[in-house]
């Protein structure tokens, strides 16, 4: 079993139209990550017969609007869901939504304490997006820690965070793909320190295509990311720490089926 704990499904498949049918034939089991209606949508006709897969769906930090709101409390409450997300906070400031002032964060925390709350009643696992946002995520801590699992996709930050943040919340997950394949340092740190428990692999599918070597100029492989970057993720995880990359997926494996009580 292959796993790649976040991926959308909607999104790949204008890219890469056959992925289903390969994820299927590789024995990938995954979380695909919806943010609406359409996506849903997409997502459940994409992946019909592609073979084991869970859903979740969240209010995305980068549009933080609460017009998917009703569906996502409908699907949560009604069993459809594996995990509520990905939600967060993200202030990036590439545009000026995501710029750190008093009105962005206002919006992005009401968004994102909508679904904490959400996945505190339901009982859900809750993933996390978070760009330039580490002090909010210890500020949620505590909250945090009574969930099932929180996992922090994509992880890019230093390992001091990371072993820190998993010592307040040991139900933290935190999955890395594109962070370490691309040379992120701080990311490359993180998953060589933190425990074997705390650690999945994801693809971010399509929107982190690898690079040819983990250094930040070198030329990219494809124009996306897709299944085939599962195991290059999981030999340079198993590099970075040090261990058989047999070893380190049956380790991910049980990560997985652990945060989602899912079985084989």
């Amino acid at each position: 079993m292959l796993v790649d704990a976040h991926f959308h499904a909607d999104d790949l498949y204008g890219h890469d139209p056959e992925f289903p049918r390969r994820y299927r034939d590789a024995g990938v089991v995954g979380l695909a990550s919806v943010h609406d209606g359409s996506g849903l949508a997409a997502t459940r006709r994409i992946m019909a017969g592609a073979g084991p897969w869970l859903l979740s769906f969240g209010l995305h930090p980068q549009l933080p609007v609460m017009d998917e709101a009703a569906r996502l409390e409908t699907l949560a409450s009604s069993g459809q869901l594996a995990a509520i997300g990905e939600c967060g906070f993200d202030f990036f400031g590439d545009v000026p939504q995501r710029v750190r002032n008093d009105e962005n964060l206002k919006a992005q925390r009401m968004v994102f304490e909508f679904q904490l709350e959400l996945a505190e009643r339901q009982g859900l696992p809750l993933v996390l997006h978070l760009r330039r946002a580490d002090d909010l995520l210890f500020g949620y801590s505590r909250r945090l820690s009574r969930l099932p699992a929180v996992i922090l996709h994509s992880w890019g930050g230093p390992a001091n965070e990371a072993k820190d943040f998993y010592a307040r919340c040991p139900n933290a997950r935190f999955s890395f793909g594109g962070t370490i394949l691309n040379g992120n340092k701080k990311a490359r740190a993180s998953a060589a320190a933190l425990p074997a428990g705390a650690i999945l692999s994801e693809t971010d599918a399509p929107f982190q295509p690898p690079r040819e070597a983990p250094l930040p100029g070198a030329r990219l492989i494809r124009e996306y990311s897709t299944i085939e970057d599962l195991p290059m993720t999981l030999k340079e995880l198993a590099r970075l720490r040090i261990v058989p990359v047999e070893q380190l997926q049956e380790q991910i494996n049980t990560n997985f089926m652990e945060v989602f009580n899912y079985a084989l």
